[in-house]
């Protein structure tokens, strides 16, 4: 997931915070100001959650702490506000039908075989939000993914029902994986259909409403 330039440029460029449990706890209370400010301008929303939030908790730091945990609350804030990614949705949209944002889950089309081809497959691929390829290798344990600047991502995969598989994360050298999950955190997969060369995949956050669906390819 990228960063947003422009006006959210100024915002990211003073986050700062150490790698701790009070990060998210910060996170939830920025989540809520934002959803209770949806009525502003954009820039006036940023503007108060830097000003009553970011900056506050910044001064607590040094300059050095500063500068090396700005991608963690980025991510973060995004992982645990959908409200945030909505927004990021909305300023930054997709760069192809690759994922979609729907307001109702889809039917679930998939078949039994397809199913069980799927869970033949070890070679997988799709598409970042900003249109890169991750390529990703599974087994019956593990689901490792190799991003476009050659970083990595490991979880446990787990299929938990006839069509649903649950991602935990373990560990990530990537920027944004490392900073979006901590090692534990569990994202549930429901395969909703079969394409020619591709499943249409919905992936929910536990505890969080959105509905978003993206194309898992298959070689």
């Amino acid at each position: 997931m990228k960063k947003i330039n422009l006006i959210f440029f100024l915002f990211i460029s003073v986050f700062a915070l150490a790698q701790n449990e009070n990060i998210d706890s910060l996170t939830i209370k920025m989540c809520s100001n934002f959803k209770q400010t949806i009525h502003l301008n954009d820039s006036v929303r940023i503007k108060i959650l830097n000003e009553e939030f970011i900056i506050p908790y910044l001064d607590k730091f040094s300059e050095k702490d500063r500068e090396k945990n700005i991608d963690n609350l980025y991510f973060r804030f995004q992982k645990n506000c959908q409200n945030f990614r909505e927004y990021l949705y909305r300023v930054d949209p997709p760069k192809s039908d690759n994922w979609l944002s729907l307001e109702k889950r889809p039917q679930v089309k998939v078949t039994d075989k397809e199913i069980s081809q799927l869970k033949k497959l070890e070679n997988l691929y799709y598409f970042e939000y900003a249109g890169e390829k991750t390529i990703v290798k599974t087994n019956s344990k593990y689901w490792i993914e190799t991003f476009a600047d050659g970083t990595n991502s490991k979880l446990y995969f787990n299929w938990i029902s006839h069509n649903k598989f649950e991602l935990e994360f373990i560990e990530s050298n990537n920027v944004g994986r490392k900073n979006f999950s901590k090692k534990g955190d569990k994202y549930i997969y429901e395969v909703v259909s079969k394409e020619k060369d591709y499943f249409w995949i919905l992936v929910t956050i536990p505890g969080q409403a959105e509905i978003l669906i993206f194309k898992l390819f298959f070689k």
